[in-house]
């Protein structure tokens, strides 16, 4: 029966089981959505089982598929394993690096990183994983994403996982043109105070406000009124401009959805930022293809509109 399973249907069954979706799985595989659900089918006819529930969304594997899913993954480990150590006596380095990141990074540094790290590292696959800031960290720990860009204040009291500065970037005060705080040149922290605020980090619009932010409002001794969380620096955008609340959003954040129809105003305070890092698993040793992609974004330029962070600083 196994010789006739291709490594491509435990791909894209893995990145099913991952993403929830056909849909998501096929785009991080850079495949058809049509070509990944043929490839689930034909490897459940092998087995003789149904793997993926299709009839809830987002789909669901069955208890077949969860103990697959495991062996699936060991199967495709085992096979990268035995690339690198193959590539290794050719003196080259092979693998596949799944990095996930913040919308914002991946537009404004993960896509020119990539291209250039290519050029380079002609043997070495990188897959981009994206999602809501917050999830971030829970990629690391479920062993989907080797590496993650992400806020420091989501990984500061996380044990399990270590990092290095990236950037600093500044935050943003976003506003309609109506509001009052439209006309200031900038905004102290404390003009916030009782404002219903909208930040960056959940799906679902979560209430509260995202950690990064809390802790400047915590430190400037400021009690906000109503928060909520979106995932999407687009949707934060909009409920901004349909005057659901006042926004905190990041500079790459604000270049990448644009200000039609806002004001977009800077903090008073220097200490308005965003820390970004670059986080792994404590416990997991890095392979070679890995460590060349860590330390090839370590030493990337950082994007325009944020400020390079070394690790002694």
């Amino acid at each position: 029966m196994w010789a006739a399973v291709h490594v491509d249907w435990l791909t894209s069954f893995v990145a099913v089981a991952e993403r929830g979706a056909f849909l998501a799985a096929a785009q991080d595989l850079g495949r058809v959505q049509s070509r990944v659900s043929e490839h689930v089918a034909k490897l459940e006819r092998e087995l003789g089982v149904v793997l993926v529930d299709r009839t809830v969304r987002p789909v669901r594997l069955t208890v077949a598929g969860e103990i697959f899913l495991g062996r699936a993954k060991d199967v495709l480990a085992t096979l990268d394993s035995a690339r690198a150590e193959m590539a290794a006596l050719r003196g080259t380095t092979y693998g596949t690096v799944r990095l996930a990141c913040m919308a914002s990074a991946a537009a404004a540094f993960v896509s020119r990183l990539i291209d250039r790290f290519g050029k380079v590292e002609h043997n070495i696959e990188v897959q981009v994983l994206e999602g809501p800031t917050a999830t971030l960290p829970e990629m690391l720990h479920r062993h989907e994403a080797d590496l993650a860009i992400v806020p420091h204040a989501y990984v500061a009291n996380v044990p399990e996982l270590q990092w290095v500065p990236l950037w600093d970037e500044p935050l943003r005060v976003l506003v309609p043109p109506t509001h009052r705080l439209a006309a200031m040149s900038s905004v102290p922290l404390a003009e916030l105070a009782g404002e219903d605020v909208v930040t960056p980090g959940s799906g679902a619009g979560a209430r509260g406000v995202s950690p990064e932010i809390a802790a400047l409002f915590v430190a400037a001794g400021v009690q906000v009124g109503a928060g909520r969380r979106v995932a999407s620096p687009h949707t934060l955008v909009s409920m901004v401009r349909s005057g659901l609340g006042v926004g905190v959003l990041s500079e790459l954040a604000v270049r990448l959805t644009g200000a039609d129809g806002i004001v977009v105003l800077p903090f008073e305070e220097p200490s308005a930022v965003r820390h970004a890092v670059l986080a792994w698993l404590r416990e997991r040793r890095n392979t070679d293809a890995v460590q060349r992609l860590f330390d090839f974004v370590v030493a990337a330029r950082v994007p325009d509109g944020a400020v390079r962070v070394s690790a002694g600083s």
